[in-house]
């Protein structure tokens, strides 16, 4: 089975849309929220999840207890092919 993966992300930016794909591509079985997690008190699974967070720091905590590197989501999206377009907002 595929090591854990922690997927960074600020909010709104497709980790919970894509993280099916995500999986899928890196062999993992589930995904979950790692703020999920400590809220539950579960302990981090070393295989097969991919999780989720919007904080850099608690992510590479994480990644750091899991021994995997912390995948930022522009990457993982580059790695599925897909591209993220930043619309700017004008006031007028």
């Amino acid at each position: 089975m595929a090591k854990s993966i922690v997927l960074f992300g600020r909010q709104g930016s497709g980790k919970g849309i894509y993280a099916e794909f995500i999986c899928a591509k890196h062999g993992l079985k589930t995904f979950m929220d790692l703020e999920d997690v400590q809220f539950a008190g579960e302990r981090l699974r070393r295989e097969g999840v991919l999780y989720l967070t919007c904080s850099r720091s608690y992510g590479e905590r994480a990644a750091g207890l899991l021994g995997t590197p912390m995948l930022e989501i522009g990457k993982a999206l580059a790695d599925l092919g897909v591209a993220i377009q930043h619309q700017e907002v004008g006031h007028g």
